[in-house]
């Protein structure tokens, strides 16, 4: 009965954290500031949010969680900040639809990380699923080239991969508290952009979405998605993630009205229902 509960709670964790975190290109949209000084603020609320979210929820000093973390804690936080950076960028410079659905592929390269360098040799599904996540990002960015995408199609890779990585290194990482860790890559981030960065020159709604954006979505939703693969299978957190691949565009189409480009629908949805039969596999193979 634990075991269910355990697993339940698990997955409203996940799902109501990929939830709250949907609306987060959407909103980095509608921020007219320049991009520096949206990571800047994005980066510091986010620090200072999930700093008094970790002391609510401890009922102590914060401090101490910080200095406790590792060396590989602070490695993995300075990935996160530059992931944050690169996936802004891509926002900034594709349709999100490119973004998210190239995003989705971080699952896979976390598989073929943790083969290439960890010695945990990937199943021959997770392989074919790579190479036709592959495909699928050449063709949706070999399109970004004719219609001047380029650099965010290629920043969206960039987060894939680096998100990998950080998901590889959380996996096989420690003890290290991965709240800490969030929260100080989000310090680490805006350390990196604050020379490029204007501050105090975002006007009339941009503080209420950056509230909003680095306060409350960034933080709550890494909050418990961080939380949820303490109760629930990585495979099962990797398809949770995928809502945010289909809900994070349509968004983004409802309020700004920018449609996806046709060849990243249907490059996407070959993506997303290849993933969706590999996490289903391989939970069936996990089943004891």
């Amino acid at each position: 009965m634990k075991q269910h509960s355990d697993h339940a709670k698990g997955l409203w964790l996940a799902i109501i954290g990929i939830l709250v975190l949907t609306p987060d290109a959407l909103l980095i949209r509608l921020i007219s500031a320049d991009e520096w000084t949206l990571l800047f603020w994005r980066g510091l609320f986010t620090f200072a949010a999930l700093t008094v979210f970790i002391a609510v929820q401890r009922k102590s000093n914060p401090l101490p969680y910080f200095f406790a973390l590792k060396r590989k804690g602070v490695i993995v936080a300075t990935l996160f900040a530059i992931n944050t950076i690169l996936f802004v960028i891509s926002i900034r410079h594709t349709p999100v639809a490119n973004t998210l659905v190239i995003l989705s592929t971080a699952p896979i390269f976390a598989a073929v990380f943790s083969s290439l360098f960890l010695g945990e040799h990937a199943p021959m599904r997770t392989w074919v699923t790579a190479v036709i996540g592959v495909v699928c990002i050449g063709a949706i960015m070999g399109e970004g080239l004719a219609r001047a995408t380029f650099i965010g199609d290629g920043a969206a890779v960039g987060v894939a991969m680096f998100l990998a990585a950080i998901l590889t290194m959380l996996r096989h990482g420690g003890d290290d508290d991965t709240t800490s860790i969030v929260a100080l890559g989000g310090l680490i981030n805006a350390a990196m952009v604050i020379g490029f960065a204007t501050p105090f020159f975002l006007v009339g709604t941009d503080w209420l979405f950056m509230i909003i954006l680095g306060g409350l979505v960034i933080p709550i939703s890494f909050g418990l998605t961080t939380t949820a693969p303490k109760y629930l299978p990585a495979p099962e957190v990797s398809l949770i993630f995928l809502l945010e691949t289909i809900l994070g565009p349509f968004w983004v189409w409802l309020v700004i009205d920018e449609a996806p480009p046709e060849l990243t629908l249907i490059g996407g949805g070959i993506l997303i229902a290849t993933l969706i039969v590999h996490t289903v596999l391989s939970l069936r193979t996990a089943k004891p």
